[in-house]
Parts: structure tokens; sequence; C-alpha cells
């Protein structure tokens, strides 16, 4: 979405529509289809604001047509008026297999040249690689817009907006909260905001006690709060976390894999990271969630490797113990986490 230096595409987007500048071809790619959804609404208020009936909007799959159909779209005068307003979903025309029509490319390349933005399409792009000259064009002229995972800082912005369409407010340390009991993923938290904001009915201010009886639990979520605890020391709420997870009526087992994972996640992180690894790319070289890379990485810094050494030894015996039937499973997980506690502090 970003790299280093540059302005985050989802924000320069927004300033770009904000400020009125529209144009005529939009590429977007990446995960977050909810950030999609947010902007093509967003360009369309801005293009055709007194078309409250969505009469000249077209949404289609490009599976399904061509990108010279797509094109002839485009340039077909609406019934309805003047502007057009295509969306095309799931389109292959960019990828590496993508369309080798160079004239229907050159004519994409002309309408995204074209200063008259009274028709637009819009292209949610299966993939985009810059192996053809009209490719590379189109993305030095800023028609590409990559949508990846939100970090920290930029997600607790969307959230603030989230709830001030609905007249809340919200603390820092609430929606980090709310992060760590849902997760980081989009169509998600704006479930859950949803039921908050119905929740809390008069109430302007979203509070924790709200957050933990109006929100549904993620089980990762949950061992992300309870490795934290573990990795710095914080006995107690670990104690406090398993207990709530047990109470809930999560397997002992499934919650000591969840452990066994996470913690060889975290050592793989400690030996990528001390290579020289930047913790932006923990997730691909992981192959998970950048939201899970942003927590491991902060536990990385806080987890040395006798202390981790440590930790998986007592994780696999806790595992060995559980299996012979050697010791009561919540006595063991809870006897485990008292001694990682203790191992960390």
């Amino acid at each position: 979405m970003k790299t280093q230096g540059q302005e985050n595409d989802y924000l320069r987007l927004k300033r770009e529509t904000q400020a009125g500048k529209l144009r005529s071809v939009y590429i977007f790619s990446g995960s977050e289809d909810v950030l999609m959804d947010e902007a093509v609404k967003e360009i369309y208020k801005k293009l055709l604001p007194n078309d409250a009936e969505n009469t000249n909007l077209s949404r289609i799959n490009g599976r399904e047509f061509s990108l010279v159909q797509v094109l002839d779209m485009v340039e077909t005068v609406s019934l309805f008026g003047d502007a057009r307003f295509i969306i095309v979903v799931d389109a292959p025309y960019f990828g590496k297999d993508g369309d080798t029509d160079k004239e229907a490319l050159d004519r994409l390349l002309a309408l995204h040249c074209s200063r008259d933005a009274a028709s637009c399409v819009i292209f949610f792009a299966v993939d985009f690689v810059k192996t053809k000259k009209v490719h590379k064009e189109l993305s030095a002229g800023g028609a590409l817009y990559r949508f990846e995972a939100l970090k920290s800082g930029e997600l607790n912005s969307w959230l603030r907006e989230q709830l001030k369409i609905a007249n809340k407010t919200a603390s820092s340390s609430v929606l980090n909260l709310l992060v760590d009991r849902v997760g980081k993923d989009l169509r998600r938290l704006s479930t859950e905001l949803d039921k908050l904001v119905t929740y809390l009915g008069p109430q302007q201010e979203l509070d924790e006690q709200s957050i933990m009886l109006a929100t549904a639990r993620s089980l990762q979520g949950d061992i992300f709060a309870l490795t934290d605890a573990v990795v710095y020391g914080r006995t107690a709420k670990a104690l406090a976390l398993l207990k709530d997870l047990l109470g809930s009526g999560e397997p002992a087992l499934r919650i000591l894999a969840m452990l066994v994972r996470q913690f060889r996640l975290l050592g793989e992180s400690i030996e990528l990271l001390g290579r020289g690894c930047a913790s932006a790319e923990l997730a691909s070289r992981l192959n998970i969630h950048p939201y899970a890379a942003q927590k491991l990485t902060e536990q990385a810094s806080k987890m040395n490797e006798d202390k981790l050494n440590r930790a998986v030894e007592l994780l696999l015996q806790t595992d060995l113990d559980i299996k012979r039937g050697r010791i009561n499973q919540t006595l063991a997980l809870e006897t485990l986490v008292v001694a990682l506690g203790e191992k960390s502090a």
C-alpha cells in the first residue's frame, strides 16, 4: 500500500477526492475490499452528486467482458445523462496473463490521460504487474491504488471516522482494546462497530465495558493478548485472560495449540529480524496477516533467545503432560502461564 517515505494510497485517494481531483481511470488492487468500497462511494458522490438512484452506475464482472467491451461501455452515452460510472470487479486485464490487445491498452491509456472526468471506470484488479509499458505508465500516472491492511495509527483514524459518522467518540486505549478483542479485519470491525453504536444508544463515548459486553470475541485476538501478558511478565492479567477463555468454552488443548503456534512464530520472527529483515516484511515471509506481524515485532523486542527456548520447553512439556494424563488440563495451563510469566519478568 505504501513504501517508506510515500503517502498511503488509501489516504492519497481520500485527499485527492476531497480536493475534487477525479480521474477517468482507477485501478484498485490489494486485500482491503472495505476500503475499496468506501473509495468507490466517495468518487461516485463527487462525480455524480445528483444521481441518488444510481442510474448511471454499472457494476460488471471482468471475467465476463473483454477490456474492449468495458471501454465501449465507458464511452457510450448513458440514457440518463452524459456521464457513465463503470465498476469492474475481478478484472483480469493487468496480471501476468492479462489482456494483450495493444489497441485496447492504448485506448485505456488515452482515457487515463484525458482531462475529461465526466465518465469513470474503476477496475478491481485481481493482480497488477508492471511488465507492459502501458501498465508502467498507468502506475506512474497515479492511476494505481494499492489497498492493504492499515497500520495501527491509520486503523485508529479509520475507526474514529466510522464512530464520528454515528456521532460517537473513543480514546486511543479504547480503540486499541477493540482491535485486540475483535482483530484487524475491517469488515468484522465494521460489523462490531454497528453493534456497539446500537448498544450505546444515546451514550456518546465508547468505553471498555461496552466493548467487553457487546462485541464478539476473537480467539486469535485473545491469544495475542494472552501472549502479550506472558511476554511482558503480567502474570495476573495472563491468568485472568486464560480463565476468561476457558470460561467461554474454549478447549484447553486448543488454547495450548494456539500458544505453541504463537511462540513458534515469535521464534521465527526473532530470527528473521536478527538477520536484518524489516518488520514490514514479516507478514509476507511468515505468510500471516500484517496485524499479526506487527504484534510479533512488538513481542520480539521483549524476548531474548534464552527466554524463548525456556518458553518452548515449558509449552512442549505441558503438551506432553496433558496428553499422558499426568495433570488436569486447566491446572496445567495455569501452571504454564505462571511459569512463562516468571521467566519473562
